[in-house]
């Protein structure tokens, strides 16, 4: 199918100054050309008039739980509840301007496979599969102390055992795990290296999986061509993941300048998604958690500068899960605080061009190599968003939904009030 957009001001991806008043040809399912003057529009089978706004590659959300989609853990749900629910998560992503997700862990070998033939709608999907942890790791995810390891991976648990994330101990059984997500087609590996807030048995300080742990999973993802990338909080994490050659760091709250330094040496992206930036509920948390939260809260301002100092390579991540309201509440609206933290550029840099560059390190297990994600140019998959005004310069603009006003995957087109 031949298509062109008209009347278009494009961002590429990469570079603040747009290119006003151009035409994009789109032929079957890729960017053919960006060209300027007039062209007949008799030879394209749709015509699209852009009038003049603003077109932006699809974004990407660099940290979605795709399969976590309420409190499973008190909710007990069955891997095909999981897997139902995920569909609908999916469509909205779509529907937001979300055209590419990374799923930071979790089921999504089904849904993917389903949205790539087009049986159903949502993202393109860059898939972790089961998240890796460490018995008494973030990953571990039982409900109590009740549900135990009955034997070789198969536990008490609904969570476990549906693989939402999988537990191993030691460098042959983490090379095992590692090597069972690239079986499904993981395009890289997720290991859980640091304490989290939604599990019960390890505290955020808690520095997880040994150094020759996390340095198998590394050099068994870099057999497969890809990289790692790891949950963590503090320095001491951090620290030890970027010895055993992690690639992209997911929250990295506490950054001090310090661990900085490496990242910036060592060229380790890193996903600072704002999870306790935002607004959060302290009424009857108990003291020492709210200290826990301003704490977060200071780190995230810390963090902030180190990123900025050392000019950090950033991902737009939103740790998207849980309920589906919540998740439609802050998926764009987190963009208003990456331009309080970065800038309207670098946040939406983040969210586009960025990701044109991560994908370079899954190298033969990106799951779609025909096509440029990220940026708008020659060879880019028609994935692309027409937006009112020009969220390089305001990025609070991504924040409204109803400032996109075009929404196109593959060259299909999933919203048009243009």
């Amino acid at each position: 199918m031949n298509i062109l957009i008209k009347n278009a001001n494009v961002f590429d991806g990469k570079h603040a100054a747009l290119q006003e008043n151009v035409n994009i040809v789109i032929e079957q399912n890729l960017v053919k050309e960006i060209v300027g003057g007039s062209i007949p529009e008799d030879d394209y089978e749709a015509v699209y008039d852009a009038n003049h706004h603003t077109v932006i590659p699809g974004l990407t959300d660099a940290h979605v739980h795709l399969s976590i989609t309420g409190n499973s853990l008190s909710d007990g749900w069955r891997i095909d509840e999981k897997a139902v629910r995920s569909v609908r998560f999916a469509k909205e992503m779509l529907l937001r301007g979300f055209t590419t997700v990374r799923d930071a862990g979790g089921i999504t070998f089904g849904l993917k496979k389903n949205i790539d033939n087009g049986f159903l709608d949502g993202p393109r999907i860059l898939p972790s599969n089961s998240m890796i942890s460490q018995t008494s790791g973030h990953g571990d995810i039982r409900a109590s102390h009740a549900e135990e390891r009955i034997t070789d991976r198969i536990y008490a648990s609904a969570d476990l055992n549906s693989k939402l994330s999988v537990i191993a101990d030691g460098v042959d059984e983490v090379t095992r795990a590692v090597r069972e997500q690239l079986f499904l087609g993981a395009s890289q590996i997720k290991l859980m290296a640091g304490g989290g807030f939604s599990s019960a048995y390890d505290a955020i300080w808690t520095v997880q999986f040994s150094l020759e742990e996390m340095k198998a999973a590394v050099c068994a993802a870099a057999d497969f061509g890809t990289y790692v990338m790891a949950h963590l909080y503090t320095p001491a994490s951090m620290q030890r993941a970027a010895q055993a050659g992690v690639k992209c760091f997911e929250h990295a709250t506490l950054l001090d300048e310090e661990t900085a330094r490496i990242v910036a040496d060592q060229g380790i992206w890193i996903t600072p998604g704002p999870q306790l930036g935002r607004e959060y509920p302290t009424t009857g948390l108990p003291k020492s958690t709210i200290k826990l939260i301003e704490d977060f809260r200071n780190g995230e301002r810390s963090s902030t500068e180190w990123i900025d100092k050392y000019n950090l390579p950033i991902l737009y991540g939103t740790d998207a899960f849980g309920d589906i309201h919540r998740a439609a509440e802050i998926q764009l609206d987190d963009f208003r605080l990456y331009k309080s933290r970065f800038g309207s550029f670098r946040g939406i840099v983040a969210a586009t061009g960025n990701i044109h560059e991560l994908i370079q390190l899954t190298t033969y297990q990106n799951p779609y190599p025909e096509g440029k994600i990220g940026v708008l140019e020659k060879g880019s998959f028609a994935d692309l968003l027409v937006v009112r005004g020009n969220p390089v310069e305001d990025l609070d603009i991504l924040a409204d939904a109803g400032n996109i006003r075009f929404i196109m995957k593959n060259a299909a087109v999933y919203k048009n009030t243009l």
